[in-house]
């Protein structure tokens, strides 16, 4: 018997090819913390400490977080935290949960655009205050206040303070 492709099987093949590989972070696990639009590090354990409102980072460790226009994240698990810091200038940061609204991913930082950007298939773009720039995401992404007190970055996780 003797196979034949038509347009459409190659099509529907090619879509369904090309949609398995965009699928970047459908895979849960150690796999689901990378992106292939962009790379955002986590920041070493010595360099923060998680309270209970609060995170205090030593910037004098942090490294990522040496330059405007850097990122990096804070993910603790047993902690139940996972938030993106951006330093957005020489003084400035924006703190942000790193969990899309869409579908629970991970968020990355693109320094090329200025965005945050979901590593999920379809990828949700938020801006630096967390509003929503391209869907799906429903809704902004949290966003934390931030104080610099020296070399010493506090994330408040209470909203009440």
């Amino acid at each position: 018997m003797k196979h034949q492709l038509t347009r459409r099987k190659m099509i529907r093949t090619s879509s369904l090819i090309i949609g398995g590989v965009c699928l970047c972070n459908a895979v849960p696990g150690e796999e689901a913390e990378k992106s292939t639009c962009c790379f955002t590090p986590t920041l070493d354990e010595e360099s923060y400490s998680i309270g209970p409102d609060r995170i205090l980072i030593d910037l004098t460790k942090a490294e990522p977080l040496k330059e405007s226009g850097c990122a990096a994240q804070v993910v603790n698990r047993d902690e139940n935290v996972q938030i993106i810091i951006v330093k957005t200038g020489e003084t400035t940061y924006a703190a942000l949960s790193r969990l899309c609204t869409h579908g629970g991913q991970g968020i990355f930082y693109n320094s090329k655009q200025n965005i945050l950007q979901c590593g999920n298939y379809n990828h949700s773009i938020f801006d630096l205050d967390g509003q929503v720039v391209k869907g799906p995401a429903p809704r902004p992404l949290q966003k934390y206040e931030t104080k610099l007190e020296g070399n010493k970055l506090i994330v408040l996780l209470n909203q009440d303070e």
